[in-house]
């Protein structure tokens, strides 16, 4: 867009000069109406508040611009924690599954890891650190964990929160299933 046909106008405020564009007139002999008004004279003063509200709506729109990018990267933000997060629990998964265990595990039973004093090997047991009844047992536990039925593990301490989250997404399903088609998270 060639803007130098425009005129150059000087803000009072700022001393910025910038060219207003203006719609241009038809020859009188074009118009279709023609009126006493004078609506075709252009005054220094209207141009001056043109200018002005022309450069406030090009700061408004920079502003809202980049308002929508800042939330846009906050998203991206959310996203990429989120995608860390899922990495960093697939690695425990597969760490986990590779574990040394001398029984099939079954989905929703809770396994305690522990890991040998001198060889620093890694095993599952079903049996918990103060149900062996030795003290050597209290210090080769690392953390116990129930798999899932998806196959993945669960820190034990983890378990009470997934478990009301995956009560509230049955709970979301039964009402979508229902006819209720009212969405809601968290207790009513």
């Amino acid at each position: 867009m060639d803007t130098s046909e425009y005129p150059l106008v000087q803000l009072s405020q700022t001393g910025q000069q910038i060219n207003v564009p203006l719609v241009q007139s038809r020859e009188i002999e074009d118009r279709l109406v023609t009126s006493a008004r004078q609506t075709d004279k252009i005054d220094a003063d209207d141009l001056v508040a043109l200018a002005n509200q022309l450069n406030n709506a090009r700061d408004l729109v920079k502003g809202r611009a980049c308002d929508r990018l800042r939330q846009i990267a906050q998203q991206m933000e959310q996203l990429h924690m989120a995608a860390k997060s899922v990495l960093e629990d697939a690695q425990r998964d597969e760490e986990l599954h590779n574990v040394a265990c001398n029984m099939q595990k079954q989905p929703g039973r809770v396994y305690h890891l522990y890991q040998k004093q001198f060889t620093m090997e890694k095993y599952f047991s079903m049996l918990a650190p103060n149900e062996w009844g030795q003290q050597e047992k209290k210090e080769e536990y690392l953390g116990s964990f129930r798999l899932e039925f998806d196959r993945s593990w669960t820190p034990i301490e983890e378990t009470d929160k997934k478990d009301e989250e995956i009560a509230r997404l049955r709970n979301l399903l039964l009402q979508h299933g229902s006819g209720q088609s009212q969405l809601t998270w968290g207790s009513s």
